[in-house]
């Protein structure tokens, strides 16, 4: 039963869904909290069907409850039972063993995580696996989108008001991925109450919980006080320096800055676990005591405290700029930030690599262009010195003999789901590790994975594929890319690094459209990825193969040309942060009209 949608409109209160069917299927929404489906009216003319819904009577005589309704199809007692779905639907049974992993105490999850168990190899049985699926009898596997609709999805929403304005009903298209990492729509439907004051929100823990830091933090300031200009190198996602932070620190020490302003080092992964609260206790404490203060991507700290005017925050965002919507470009989208409460709000500074992007972070940040220091990236200092390409060559070809017998592809994507905590990569959707085996065996290639760091799950490379493909993502990065022949990556911005090196730059995309609906992109791939595109793996096998990626020179326009060959870009971040200094097109210029 294969439903294509084709279009989704709106003529008053009446929601239309025009689709194709090869067979005699139907569409309907269901509501996973109350395990109820409601469905369309359709008219059918030969494969093409109109399914029509007035959402002030979905609820029958009262509008659609509010919640999440799942755009679907209903399953036959027959189809729900387990022998079918073995059958014809496995895919049914993964989605009812992560329900009910879902359904295993916090406690015990976490346990199971610690031994390497994850829902798809934890002793569920048979009967509650059945269970699962005659519990919520919906598929959605069978249902596409147009890439149209696909493309347009957030502009099918609407609001109603009512009630002179004082209450609204608003009807959300969500995009969304399953355990098997298929792509679905929702229809949210969500009522609220006009708000005079919208920075405010109802009492919760969670509010509690902040004012109670940010309490804490007024009065850790007045009793540790900074002293004299110390300066903070803070991390909250993870347990070492980045590499921005790393140069800009190094450099400070190079300079002999560590008695005029002393330093504090700070890193801790706020992700992994449930945090104690003595560790909040010592990251507010190191902030209280701080004159200068940096950090790197997502710090949680500073969506409740504001520091104080005597306190400078800089965001040294370690990227260039790729195609995936960040921060406050997601806006909207689900995991975007809170337009009152972010700590993106709070920098006092940023760092960009030029001043061509100083638009694009205004965006991702939330804070005006004049914020932004366009100094480069620190961590590109050295990046294109010839001591550093030779230590790296040397380091990895000792370690990996291997790597000087052949091409070197180097495949590092960024990650799918909404942030570090639920980051992973659709290996088995996207990888054909026999595939590539073949064509490095054809072609004497070795193909690298150099996964995200918010991945947990590794390539799980099959043995007999182990002589040409390599796991070897606790590998930096930065000195892959100098033994590397070409790299293959997606809406990352490591393109920028591999282009400075000028060497060519592949980019896998299978799921284009669909990370575009789910993720959000600021930058389409297809008019400005400065190399090849492939959307599906046969695609990117055969360019490997006959090294057509080579053919596609990239636009200039693209390339981070921001200084970073000067080896200056930590002594304008110390110079114009620590020092206060006015460095030559660091700073937007003044308006003195």
């Amino acid at each position: 039963m294969s439903i294509t949608i084709e279009d989704i409109s709106w003529e008053r209160v009446f929601l239309r869904i025009t689709y194709r069917s090869d067979s005699l299927a139907s569409l309907k929404l269901y509501r996973v909290r109350t395990e109820t489906f409601v469905p369309f009216v359709e008219i059918q003319d030969g494969d093409r069907v109109v399914a029509t819904m007035n959402v002030t009577q979905g609820g029958g005589r009262h509008p659609l409850d509010d919640g999440e309704w799942i755009i679907c199809q209903e399953l036959t007692p027959q189809e729900s039972s387990l022998s079918w779905v073995r059958e014809n639907a496995p895919y049914l049974i993964t989605l009812s063993r992560k329900r009910l992993w879902g359904q295993l105490k916090p406690a015990q999850r976490r346990r199971l995580r610690e031994n390497g168990i994850t829902y798809l190899e934890y002793d569920f049985s048979d009967d509650e696996i059945e269970a699962g699926i005659r519990r919520r009898p919906y598929a959605t596997h069978g249902i596409t989108y147009a890439p149209s609709v696909m493309e347009h999805l957030d502009s099918y929403s609407h609001v109603f008001r009512y009630v002179n304005g004082k209450y609204a009903m608003a009807a959300s298209f969500l995009p969304g991925r399953d355990a098997t990492d298929y792509f679905y729509v929702r229809l949210a439907i969500d009522f609220f109450v006009k708000n005079k004051k919208p920075q405010t929100r109802r009492f919760s823990l969670r509010q509690l919980e902040k004012r109670a830091f940010s309490l804490y933090y007024a009065v850790a300031r007045r009793l540790l006080k900074p002293r004299g200009n110390t300066v903070l190198f803070l991390k909250e996602n993870g347990e070492e320096p980045t590499e921005n932070m790393a140069a800009v620190r190094d450099r400070m020490l190079e300079r002999g800055m560590e008695r005029e302003y002393p330093i504090i080092e700070r890193y801790r992964n706020t992700f992994g676990s449930r945090q104690k609260l003595g560790s909040w206790i010592k990251d507010i404490n190191a902030i209280a005591k701080s004159r200068f203060i940096f950090i790197d991507d997502y710090c949680p700290a500073f969506n409740f405290i504001e520091p104080d005017d005597d306190t400078i925050l800089t965001q040294v965002w370690h990227a260039g700029v790729g195609f995936k919507s960040v921060g406050y470009a997601r806006f909207g989208i689900q995991g975007s930030p809170d337009p009152y409460q972010s700590a993106h709000r709070r920098y006092d500074y940023a760092l960009v690599g030029n001043s061509e992007l100083r638009e694009i972070y205004s965006e991702v940040f939330g804070i005006e262009e004049a914020a932004l220091l366009a100094t480069g990236m620190p961590r590109l200092d050295h990046f294109l010195d010839e001591e550093k390409r030779v230590t790296a060559e040397n380091r990895l070809l000792a370690e990996y003999p291997w790597m000087s017998e052949g091409r070197v592809i180097v495949f590092a994507p960024t990650f799918r789901g909404k942030g570090q905590a639920t980051a992973y990569y659709p290996y088995d959707l996207f990888i054909d590790y026999e595939a590539l085996w073949k064509m490095c065996e054809e072609t004497n290639s070795y193909f690298v994975f150099e996964m995200h760091h918010f991945i947990k799950e590794r390539p799980e490379i099959p043995e007999e594929y182990s002589s040409r493909l390599k796991d070897l993502s606790d590998e930096s990065l930065s000195d892959l890319l100098h033994v590397a022949d070409v790299l293959i990556t997606d809406y990352s911005s490591c393109f920028y690094d591999c282009l400075l090196l000028k060497k060519p730059v592949v980019f896998y995309v299978p799921d284009k459209i669909e990370y575009s609906a789910t993720r959000g992109v600021q930058r389409s791939v297809d008019e400005m990825a400065p190399g090849l595109v492939c959307e599906s793996s046969a695609e990117l096998v055969s360019a490997l193969a006959s090294g057509q990626y080579a053919t596609v020179a990239p636009d200039t326009s693209m390339i981070d040309r921001c200084m970073e060959g000067s080896g200056l870009a930590a002594d304008r971040v110390i110079d114009a942060v620590l020092l206060g200094k006015d460095v030559p097109g660091v700073r937007l210029p003044c308006d003195h009209s």
